[in-house]
């Protein structure tokens, strides 16, 4: 018998007050380009009070720009999403497909005209450079930051070329022959958090580019982060 494809969609549980007890099972997905970028998101929510799934884009928006209700979700996995729906009485979670089929109302994120960041050209070797960037409202405590810093081995970066303070690190990995390279930063005092990924790019596929502003978006998720937006800078 074949396993049933992965889950993809982002759950998360929202609480109905300062308790940690959820009230609402909410499941999320980012709409993407081709490149990684997204334009907008698809949400559907089950509430016990409403005892059905509905489509609730204004509640998507206010987890991302309110920070006492986003003190209330927590992001987790199907699994978890699964346990508590059960003990809200919503009985097993639907498979991905039944949930999509669910989505209605869409909210667009906005999109600005892109930035020519750092140098114009690509650097010698390399056919194009790109920088993204993957906004997240929320912040990281102590043992999230460090956990980051693990994973994804930031490398830290010097005063000097870091007199704000906000870089938590840099990495690099080499894909298919690209070379992409990413940096942690804190946007501002409790404002959020951005991993701006730079994509030096020779000939032939990038496909890893939106593979890895996947995985860096969903391990920041994993952690606390709630993705804001995913944009293309230049």
């Amino acid at each position: 018998m074949p396993l049933p494809p992965p889950r993809q969609l982002d759950y998360y549980l929202l609480a109905a007050d300062e308790s940690a007890r959820p009230a609402a099972v909410v499941v999320e997905d980012l709409v993407l380009r081709d490149d990684g970028t997204a334009i907008g998101i698809d949400n559907v929510t089950w509430t016990a009070t409403g005892g059905s799934w509905r489509c609730t884009p204004a509640l998507s928006r206010d987890l991302r720009a309110d920070e006492r209700l986003r003190g209330r979700v927590r992001a987790v996995d199907a699994g978890a999403a699964e346990t508590a729906l059960r003990e809200l009485g919503g009985g097993d979670l639907p498979d991905e497909a039944w949930l999509r089929a669910r989505f209605g109302d869409f909210l667009p994120l906005p999109s600005a005209p892109l930035l020519r960041l750092g140098p114009a050209q690509a650097p010698p070797g390399f056919r194009d450079r790109h920088v993204y960037r993957i906004l997240f409202a929320g912040d990281l405590d102590r043992a999230g930051l460090q956990c980051l810093r693990l994973w994804w081995r930031l490398e830290p970066v010097e005063p000097a070329a870091d007199p704000s303070g906000r870089l938590a690190g840099r990495a690099r990995r080499a894909v298919d022959g690209h070379e992409l390279s990413w940096e942690l930063r804190r946007i501002g005092p409790g404002l959020g958090w951005a991993v701006d990924l730079t994509a030096c790019l020779r000939d032939g596929p990038a496909a890893g580019v939106p593979a890895l502003l996947r995985d860096l978006r969903q391990l920041a998720r994993a952690h606390g982060l709630i993705p804001v937006a995913v944009e293309r800078l230049s």
